[in-house]
């Protein structure tokens, strides 16, 4: 009877090793349907882009979904955005950051209310999303110090990863996956989840250089060419980790001059040292420059109080 009852039980359990492509074959599946963002963040990211765009239009557009326009003021309060007095109206957070500023922070509060969540995976979920903000905020720092070209940078780094929510999502609503542990879905996940960034920006309608990023965001060479912007991120991975702000946790002591700490290679989202520091090379940082890029990431999740959130 043992013996039957042991059978069965090896019977159910799932296949973890086919997990990436049962997940691809799910977000391509003809009645898959995305995380949706809202409809108001998404005009908000189109518009915050344009010149001709009043602030008055965007301003009002925020306040059509006020639980999105919340959440927009909310991070405006916040001191990275807020140095000088506090915000407290739309239209004080439109004029003091700018239209390009607010369309990132729309995003920013999309995501957060509708993509980094997955029941049963909630803590992950958030720290998901603290995640991406991170790096958003240090792949356009690392573009600006490297002098590369990117409007779309910070939009990369919030995107990067969220293929990860999204095959969490599909993960949460299957039975025969409820209760296996994170440390065993990991590998799959991981496998899967820069196609399915990809697949998720692509459903959204976004312009197909965001795409181009999150869809390869491990490789700073696509078919032989070289990609700055993929570099900068893997470089504001690497930072981000090393600053507490990764998806595990950060190395006991980072040598600020030193070599690159190594991150763990049995980890979601993570990068090898030959990666990073070929992107480093790629994007001409030598070390004096990584580590004055280093101090500037930490008193930058400082100021944003992510490291405090990731502890």
């Amino acid at each position: 009877m043992q013996t039957a009852v042991s059978d069965a039980s090896r019977r159910a359990r799932p296949d973890l090793a086919d997990l990436p492509r049962q997940l691809q074959a799910a977000m391509t599946a003809p009645g898959y349907r995305p995380p949706l963002l809202p409809a108001v963040a998404m005009e908000v990211t189109q518009l915050s882009g344009r010149q001709d765009v009043e602030l008055g239009t965007v301003v009002q557009l925020l306040e059509r979904d006020p639980v999105l326009a919340a959440r927009v003021l909310a991070v405006a309060q916040t001191f990275h955005y807020a140095r000088r007095s506090p915000v407290m109206t739309l239209r004080q957070a439109a004029v003091r950051l700018g239209l390009e500023t607010l369309g990132h922070l729309a995003l920013q509060a999309a995501l957060e209310l509708q993509v980094f969540r997955a029941p049963g995976f909630e803590a992950f979920a958030a720290r998901l999303g603290t995640h991406a903000t991170a790096v958003a905020h240090v792949t356009r720092e690392i573009c600006k110090r490297a002098r590369i070209p990117g409007d779309h940078a910070f939009t990369c780094g919030l995107l990067h990863d969220v293929g990860l929510s999204a095959c969490l999502q599909l993960v949460a609503a299957r039975r025969d996956l409820q209760g296996v542990p994170l440390e065993q879905l990991a590998p799959g996940l991981d496998a899967a989840h820069t196609e399915a960034s990809g697949l998720l920006v692509r459903a959204w309608k976004l312009p197909d250089a965001i795409a181009r990023v999150v869809e390869s965001h491990h490789d700073v060479r696509v078919e032989g060419v070289a990609q700055p912007i993929n570099a900068a991120l893997v470089v504001a991975e690497q930072l981000c980790w090393e600053a507490g702000a990764g998806l595990l946790p950060p190395p006991r002591h980072v040598d600020a001059g030193g070599e690159l700490p190594e991150q763990p290679l049995d980890g979601l989202d993570t990068n090898w040292p030959s990666l990073v520091q070929e992107a480093t090379e790629l994007i001409g940082l030598d070390a004096a420059a990584m580590a004055s890029a280093r101090a500037a990431t930490g008193d930058l999740m400082a100021e944003l109080g992510l490291g405090e959130r990731l502890g």
